[in-house]
């Protein structure tokens, strides 16, 4: 029989390398998969240090990205990049005391698992008036390297969405030579300290009506547009599960052991919402579903 591997993980962010990694101290054999050519998940597009994480507060997120490649290795995981999940099907195996799973990537290729960890994490949402996979150079779409990137001087600036994401990166465009911005939000959710920053000059609040293709908010022209609609899970090649969903579109899962409604296969991080999204509760879910996998696989 090909390899077995106690888990196979989608997605090389903190919460899957976590888990591959507390699996591997703990005498498993898990396997990590991702699309990405890096591990680290959002992680490795964010420039800016991440004071939020309390063990690293000068790291860079793509510093704390590389700091999490080194934990792999150390950990001997092998980790298989630039590779799609395209369906994960469960199977009857007669060599094997324990359901499998078979999980399909790439062009016909596909890894052998007693249980299988969900860690793909979330994407962006488009504005829906934004074709999937239409490319506009001037609209920069959620937080990250492109916008630390992007040349703001002399701009004229709108942006989209009312939360903490949508104000940070307003005040760093002002900060970088904009010649006008402008937010415009349906409702705002935004904390306090950011909207005490923000000039309400800045703010325009109710529905608006936006046009990528003209680059036009209420019919005004903007070199460069914002969009911080927030996030959606990534459920690609999961669909043959048939899981539970929350109605956020998030993966319901156990509490006390990130376990889905399916047996074997958990969901950690941010493709489950379990708890506030961040690096750090990203990895303490990979050690609730390391832990919970190892009950399972010594259970008598």
């Amino acid at each position: 029989m090909s390899t077995v591997y106690d888990a196979v993980i989608v997605g090389a962010g903190p919460a899957g390398a976590s888990c591959a990694v507390w699996l591997s101290l703990l005498g498993y054999k898990p396997v990590v998969l991702d699309k990405a050519s890096v591990v680290g998940g959002l992680s490795a597009l964010n420039p800016f240090q991440d004071v939020w994480n309390v063990t690293a507060p000068d790291l860079t997120g793509e510093e704390v990205s590389l700091q999490i490649q080194k934990s792999l290795e150390a950990a001997k995981v092998p980790v298989l990049l630039k590779q799609t999940v395209t369906s994960i099907q469960r199977v009857e195996h007669a060599e094997s005391e324990f359901p499998l799973f078979k999980v399909f990537f790439g062009e016909n290729n596909a890894l052998m698992g007693k249980n299988v960890v969900l860690a793909s994490g979330v994407k962006h949402k488009r504005p829906p008036q934004m074709p999937a996979g239409k490319y506009y150079p001037e609209i920069l779409l959620g937080p990250g390297k492109h916008v630390y990137m992007h040349d703001f001087i002399m701009k004229k600036v709108a942006v989209l969405g009312g939360g903490d994401n949508a104000l940070e990166n307003a005040v760093y465009a002002l900060d970088r030579g904009v010649k006008q911005i402008d937010i415009f939000a349906r409702t705002l959710r935004a904390q306090k300290k950011w909207l005490s920053i923000i000039n309400p000059e800045h703010l325009h609040i109710g529905d608006y009506n936006f046009n990528p293709e003209e680059m036009t908010v209420n019919g005004e022209h903007y070199d460069t547009v914002m969009v911080f609609y927030g996030y959606e899970p990534q459920l690609d090649g999961i669909a043959s599960l048939n899981l539970a969903l929350m109605e956020t579109g998030h993966i319901w899962t156990d509490q006390r052991t990130a376990q889905t409604s399916v047996p074997g296969i958990y969901a950690i991080g941010e493709v489950a919402n379990r708890m506030h999204p961040c690096v750090v509760t990203s990895m303490a879910d990979g050690v609730v579903a390391a832990k919970a996998i190892q009950a399972s696989l010594e259970a008598p």
